[in-house]
């Protein structure tokens, strides 16, 4: 159980009147007791859905499936299950998991005040037993409720999310190093995605964009069978998950000297990259960011780049603060934030660097390292 975000959910709950929670977003799950569902082969045909958590009377259930069950306890919260796999009867997942469900309720949820409920990741299915439940009771939603409170972290949640930033940066230096001519974009994805497992102890959960040549004009895109040429730029921009905590970062590499253009669009995203992190601050209204860094790329002539220009980071590789055009969020200290500005030039190459701070009280503190001597 994670002690900060466990008082940050009470607060909330209890906040707008609330007596019993539904919770069923994997993030909420994750942030609130440290337990991250399996990911790596995506939805499973034994189970019913997401993991659940019930929350009453300051008290936490999580209801999982028999296959999840130690990892659940692991937590410290209290545990329910189903069970999925079977072979003496057909595969009832869905079934087995509704059932666990309305029992739950029915124990705890009968004659309860106002309830509140996750359903954006819940299945229809479930969502339909959750309200057969409680019949008499219309529940508040809760989507989205927990998204500004996730994003100042607590110290357990900074200490995972360090973690997940050294694999990162781990790897970027095992993609650098096994660079050279002929060498393939899945080769070197190969090579650093086992030397981020070897150091994770265990396979890990991976997103990423690996490509070359020109088609890094293109922003993204999984490694191929490009093999690398002497001058071409490769972005990678490597996302792993480590216990339940997301890393991030992205460099630009050239094979040897790049052109005169590709230098220099390097060198512009760099100095902005640069600019923008020491520019950081509680206070720091997260469109202004976003603007300092596409007036800093557009001053410099080249077209604006298509994506956010940053986005906060922890039980999910993507959160508040969203770095873009729309957002009037403040930054805060203890918010950790994914900077990356990019340049991209049809037919020719991009670029995009990517640093990880955390915003502390008087200005940040810079987390990768991958970046440093370049």
């Amino acid at each position: 159980m994670h002690a900060q975000s466990f008082e940050h959910l009470n607060e909330v709950l209890r906040g707008r009147g609330l007596d019993a929670a539904l919770l069923s977003s994997p993030f909420t799950l994750t942030w609130l007791t440290g337990y991250a569902a399996p990911i790596e082969t995506g939805p499973s045909p034994f189970e019913g859905g997401p993991a659940l958590a019930w929350w009453q009377d300051g008290e936490v259930t999580l209801l999982v499936s028999d296959a999840e069950e130690a990892a659940a306890r692991a937590t410290g919260v209290g545990v329910r299950t189903y069970i999925a796999y079977t072979i003496d009867r057909p595969l009832a997942g869905p079934d087995n998991q509704a059932a666990a469900l309305r029992e739950l309720l029915s124990e705890t949820g009968r004659g309860k005040g106002k309830v509140g409920v996750e359903l954006d990741f819940m299945p229809a299915s479930l969502a339909a037993t959750f309200h057969a439940a409680l019949p008499t009771k219309e529940p508040a939603r809760l989507d989205g409720a927990f998204d500004i409170v996730r994003a100042v972290k607590a110290p357990e949640e900074l200490a995972k999310i360090r973690a997940a930033l050294e694999i990162c940066d781990l790897g970027q230096r095992e993609l650098q190093a096994r660079m050279a001519t002929g060498v393939t974009e899945l080769d070197l994805w190969g090579f650093a995605k086992a030397a981020m497992e070897s150091a994770a102890g265990g396979r890990l959960p991976v997103l990423t964009d690996l490509v070359a040549g020109t088609r890094t004009a293109d922003i993204g895109g999984l490694p191929g069978r490009y093999a690398l040429e002497p001058g071409d730029p490769l972005i990678f921009d490597v996302v792993p998950r480590l216990d339940g905590y997301w890393g991030d970062n992205a460099a630009t590499f050239f094979l040897g000297d790049p052109s005169p253009e590709m230098a220099k669009a390097y060198s512009v995203a760099r100095d902005t990259l640069r600019r923008v992190v020491d520019r950081v601050r509680p206070g720091l209204v997260a469109s202004e960011l976003d603007g300092e860094m596409r007036a800093s790329i557009r001053d410099q002539g080249y077209p604006v780049y298509p994506h956010h220009s940053g986005h906060g980071i922890g039980a999910a590789y993507h959160e508040e603060p969203r770095i873009v055009p729309y957002n009037d969020m403040a930054l805060e200290a203890g918010m950790v934030i994914a900077l990356e500005p990019g340049i991209y030039l049809s037919g020719v190459g991009g670029v995009r660097l990517e640093d990880v701070v955390l915003v502390t009280a008087d200005g940040c503190e810079l987390l990768t390292t991958h970046l440093l001597d370049r």
